[in-house]
């Protein structure tokens, strides 16, 4: 028997038990359709391979022996979460997205390895690499990765390219000592776009489900959960009928194009049938629409194809002060602000006990004793129940803080694209209709088909559509002066705003000014700066000014300045005042304005960069990570169009 309270105990269908229930040597398939209850069954799977007897009367698994992998950090967390309510014995299973866990294989395997300059395409490579290499084998002195028992894998129909050669390689090498249950819906695969090769990328459709039946063939076991959970009213519904239809495209191109066009068309009509929620860009917005977000109840999501599109949104809500997140990416890595708090309590000890961390962090989180699971996890001491803040400082420094430990701080309303909102569920979503003059991914129909129904299978009570609108916001990578990241053009065809996204702080040392110490923007960085607050970035012209050369900005909370620009900014700034690659630039922004403040993170560098800043030996500190699409101010008339042609 399960052991959760009856409380807790959410019933099952027989489906769910079923899987639930199987041993853990078993190989099993899962189709889940959106809103099925995977999560929850996943949950009870764990908590019966941790906490139940084999049918042999083996021993219950360790949570050690069970590895997690998914392709999101919402799903990881989403997973977590319900193990930490309902299953006590499971608690101490780590899930990871895929990109995580090859990371964290990597150290495992080459502990002084630098990977701070591979891409993360590179690093699922080379974890392929040591994974075929032999390192869940005994050697000589036993394996250098112990392999589990079971593996638990969600999300799989994401599985394309390099991360499904990674995880082909991973059931290949654990085959005579591991069983697994994994779950997926090919209905809901979105990142086929990964594969720039058209022919390629209509290949890879329910490519992994093939190898997975052809290379364990008679081994594995298929089950599918149909049974919807999350939709609670007929519009929610609606979409639904049509999952079955999406997981039967053919992988042959012309074929998946002419049956997926037929799906698209008949979700693009019951998208119609949605009612209106009103205009929120533009002269024509809706002041009413407006009004209506603002005193909204419940979780409310916007759901676009671009991240144009969400930061044209994001720039209409901030001029309308109407509070919202712009969903991150999957990949980006933030170090929770509370982290520097460890490091500044160890007064430059190398540990931390328990103890003490539970006196630190209270009141800055919610539920430390699962912070503390996590953190052992990666930096647990050799010597008792301690935190080694060496080891924490490369976590750090490496970005390689746990998938559940990331920063994070929802507000307001979420915008997001549909791919970052895949594996989230909210009480009310608005779709984004396409824009017919933005219809650029006609060839590939299949995905196109395939997001919608993930946009539209995300409502718990209301799905509503939103008028569509003409972008004024362009990505930088269709320019002849290329540039990855979206801008805003004016006139003339050169950046008049520009996104901000991860790296775009210079956070190589704490950020302080001769009249204010790094102290004192420590301390205000600690707590004053919030999610979702505006800041304003000035130019600070340097000692010689150079033609073609951008000055650097300040960043500015009110009166406080908390940091300034990256290099990488300031080099994509130049581009995008350019029109083609050797036009100079002899004019650059006064200043930038509307960028938002995306989270406070904990960084890592040089022990000797604190101490210099009167902070420490610890070698961490708090900077600022900045998000929106910022717009840029001039003193006077912008004269810098008659720079065209110079060179």
């Amino acid at each position: 028997m399960i052991s959760v309270s009856p409380r807790q105990r959410l019933a099952l269908t027989a489906a769910q038990q079923a899987i639930v229930e199987l041993d853990w040597n078993a190989r099993v398939l899962v189709t889940a359709g959106a809103g099925a209850g995977k999560t929850t069954t996943l949950t009870y799977r764990l908590e019966h391979l941790t906490g139940t007897e084999g049918a042999n009367g083996d021993e219950p698994l360790e949570a050690a022996e069970i590895l997690v992998l998914s392709f999101s950090r919402a799903a990881v967390r989403s997973l977590r979460d319900r193990i930490d309510r309902i299953a006590e014995s499971a608690r101490r299973v780590r899930a990871y997205t895929f990109d995580g866990w090859a990371r964290s294989i990597l150290h495992e395997c080459e502990p002084e390895r630098d990977l701070t300059g591979l891409s993360f395409d590179e690093i699922i490579v080379a974890a392929t690499d040591a994974i075929r290499g032999g390192i869940f084998y005994d050697g000589p002195e036993g394996p250098v990765v112990e392999p589990p028992s079971h593996i638990v894998i969600d999300e799989v129909q994401d599985l394309v390219g390099v991360r499904r050669l990674m995880v082909e390689a991973v059931l290949e090498s654990t085959r005579d000592c591991a069983g697994f249950t994994v779950v997926g819906d090919a209905a809901q695969s979105v990142y086929g776009f990964q594969i720039e090769d058209l022919n390629e990328r209509a290949a890879e459709t329910n490519r992994f489900f093939g190898w997975l039946r052809s290379e364990f063939a008679d081994a594995l076991a298929e089950a599918r959960l149909d049974e919807n959970f999350r939709a609670r009213s007929d519009e929610a519904k609606a979409a639904l009928r049509y999952g079955p239809l999406l997981q039967s495209i053919p992988a042959e191109r012309a074929a998946a194009n002419d049956a997926a066009n037929s799906i698209y068309r008949d979700l693009r009509a019951t998208l119609d049938r949605m009612p209106s929620f009103g205009v929120l860009t533009g002269r024509q917005r809706d002041d009413f629409a407006f009004a209506s977000l603002r005193d909204a109840f419940g979780s409310t999501a916007i759901l676009c194809a671009t991240n144009g599109q969400v930061l044209q949104l994001s720039e209409s809500f901030c001029r309308e002060g109407i509070e919202h997140t712009i969903q991150r990416s999957p990949r980006s890595r933030p170090a929770p602000r509370w982290m520097v708090s460890l490091f500044q309590a160890a007064d430059g000890g190398p540990t931390i006990s328990e103890q003490r961390f539970q006196v630190v962090v209270a009141g800055l989180i919610d539920e430390p004793h699962k912070a503390w699971r996590s953190l052992r996890a990666i930096a647990g001491g050799r010597a008792g129940s301690v935190l080694d803040l060496v080891r924490l400082h490369r976590v750090i420094v490496e970005q390689r803080v746990p998938d559940d430990l990331v920063e994070t701080d929802r507000r307001g309303i979420l915008i997001s694209t549909v791919h970052r909102a895949k594996g989230l569920e909210f009480d009310r979503v608005l779709v984004l209709e396409e824009w017919d003059q933005d219809r650029q991914d006609d060839q590939d129909m299949p995905s196109k088909a395939r997001l919608l129904y993930v946009a539209m299978t995300r409502a718990r009570d209301d799905n509503y559509r939103l008028p569509a609108f003409r972008s004024f916001v362009f990505t930088g990578r269709n320019r002849k002066a290329q540039f990855n990241r979206w801008y805003k053009p004016d006139r003339y065809g050169k950046a008049s705003g520009l996104e901000f996204g991860d790296q775009d702080v210079a956070a190589e040392r704490p950020a302080q000014t001769p009249e204010v110490s790094a102290a004192l923007v420590q301390k205000y960085l600690a707590s004053s700066v919030q999610r979702g607050d505006l800041v304003r970035l000035v130019s600070e012209p340097p000692l010689f000014e150079e033609d073609d050369v951008p000055p650097g900005y300040g960043i500015w909370h009110g009166e406080v300045r908390i940091g300034e620009v990256s290099e990488r900014f300031l080099d994509d700034l130049a581009r995008s005042r350019r029109k083609y690659p050797k036009q100079t630039v002899r004019r650059w922004p006064d200043a930038i304005e509307r960028v938002q403040i995306e989270c406070v993170e904990t960084v890592g560098g040089s022990t000797a960069e604190t101490a210099r800043a009167g902070l420490g030996s610890h070698g961490v500190w708090l900077a600022p990570r900045l998000c929106g699409l910022g717009s840029f101010v001039w003193a006077k008339a912008d004269k810098d169009f008659g720079d065209q042609g110079k060179e």
